[in-house]
């Protein structure tokens, strides 16, 4: 179940749709996105897949306003992220997990989760804090709230960054490669937070090389390649009679290491 608050101010964003259409990013000389289009409806579990370098995280990045699109339409939320006067209307209700996960190690793991509630929703503490303890339980660390961060492994200190996100009651969630920075037998905690996430119907997009995670989890993969969408399906068509060669080749190296 999903954290609300009844006092908030009502949303701007009226829906979880995200819709990109003739999409270019350029860094310099660089084109790192050469017209892409991409649709994720509500409740879908859109994952990203491709070689480091294909464009995903910066096609992620647009997607919640944290890059600008050069050209191209970008919808998120009903929200016109191209008209710059309405962009900001998406700010706080969507929920971003990065690889690093930038925990203040000054705080409790409440006190990260509920910075953002009191300093940007305006929460009373008491409110704040009852929304961050149920944040917590939701991704299974509510013994952890007074602990500061270094008491952490890594796998708890990305779940706490996941609560920080869900006790904002985003419309949907964006996760930038959540697992890379942590040892082999912590990813299973933080991907099975996620999975119930996709359980319960939350709208995501996620950016990952954790295959078994797209796999199994995914309604639909994408494989992104040289900054354009190569192939897209259902995780069984995509993994299992994957049409591109380039597809192909990328699952056969990823799939045998």
């Amino acid at each position: 179940m999903m954290i609300t608050d009844s006092a908030a101010p009502q949303k701007a964003v009226t829906t979880s749709r995200i819709s990109l259409s003739g999409v270019h990013k350029r860094f310099g000389d660089l084109e790192v996105l050469k017209g892409v289009d991409i649709d994720v409806e509500p409740g879908e579990v859109v994952v990203l897949i491709g070689a480091s370098g294909s464009g995903k995280s910066t096609l992620l990045r647009i997607m919640c306003d944290l890059e600008r699109a050069d050209s191209g339409d970008v919808w998120v939320g009903g929200v016109p992220l191209h008209d710059r006067k309405r962009a900001p209307e998406i700010f706080g209700h969507v929920g971003m997990v990065f690889q690093q996960f930038n925990l203040f190690p000054h705080k409790t793991a409440l006190g990260n989760v509920t910075l953002a509630l009191l300093k940007v929703r305006k929460l009373s503490r008491t409110d704040a804090e009852e929304r961050g303890r149920a944040a917590l339980t939701r991704v299974g660390l509510a013994d952890k709230a007074d602990a500061y961060p270094g008491m952490l492994s890594g796998g708890q200190q990305q779940r706490v960054a996941i609560a920080r996100a869900l006790a904002m009651d985003p419309a949907m969630m964006f996760f930038d490669e959540p697992t890379s920075a942590l040892d082999p037998e912590l990813v299973g905690e933080v991907t099975g937070v996620m999975r119930s996430l996709a359980e319960d119907g939350m709208t995501m997009v996620v950016v990952t090389h954790e295959m078994r995670f797209a796999r199994d989890t995914a309604d639909r993969v994408v494989f992104m390649d040289g900054g354009v969408v190569l192939e897209q399906g259902p995780p069984e068509q995509v993994f299992g009679r994957p049409a591109e060669p380039r597809t192909q080749q990328f699952l056969h190296r990823v799939l045998d290491t």
